[in-house]
């Protein structure tokens, strides 16, 4: 009788994980599943660019501050950033002042990346303010020949999943 209930209790405790696996909706635990790797055949999915860091101009007469909203998993270089007015002349030539020197910009985290070093870096936001008074100043203080000015801003980001994105340039009329 013994060797019976003890062969009974050894068959429902064999038979017990099928049993919870059953009740469970047929769900397997990943606990003792080996990780797979992800290899170069399995295609990833990036975000286009423009969805990864959407960009925008928030201006007033007096102020203006460049902002950039980053998706989850994704982060933009702060030494990437470069601002700058383009001022197109007539006869078609353009003369860049920089800018960088003079716009705010966040405070970015500190951290070391594998291949720039300490850089600082944002996560979901990021913001520039401009230099109203330089470029009002800039804008006024032109020969008359002047057709066209503009703000030009360049910046590079990364997704946490291994892609850089190209450094993009985007161009911003000036009223």
């Amino acid at each position: 009788m013994t060797n019976h209930l003890t062969l009974s209790f050894l068959l429902i405790l064999a038979s017990l994980p099928l049993a919870l696996n059953s009740a469970a909706g047929g769900l397997e635990s990943d606990a003792n599943k080996p990780l797979k790797s992800v290899g170069l055949s399995e295609a990833t999915a990036f975000l286009p660019v423009d969805d990864a860091f959407t960009f925008s101009l928030n201006s007033d007469d007096d102020s203006a501050t460049l902002v950039w909203i980053i998706a989850p998993e994704h982060y933009l270089y702060r030494h990437a950033f470069s601002v700058a007015i383009d001022i197109t002349h007539s006869d078609g030539s353009i003369k860049q002042i920089p800018l960088t020197a003079q716009t705010l910009f966040s405070q970015g985290i500190k951290t070391t990346d594998d291949y720039f070093g300490p850089v600082q870096i944002y996560y979901y936001q990021a913001t520039a303010q401009l230099p109203m008074e330089q470029i009002k100043a800039l804008a006024s203080h032109t020969d008359g020949s002047v057709n066209q000015r503009q703000l030009s801003i360049q910046y590079q980001g990364c997704a946490e999943a291994g892609l850089c994105y190209p450094v993009q340039t985007r161009q911003i009329q000036l009223p």
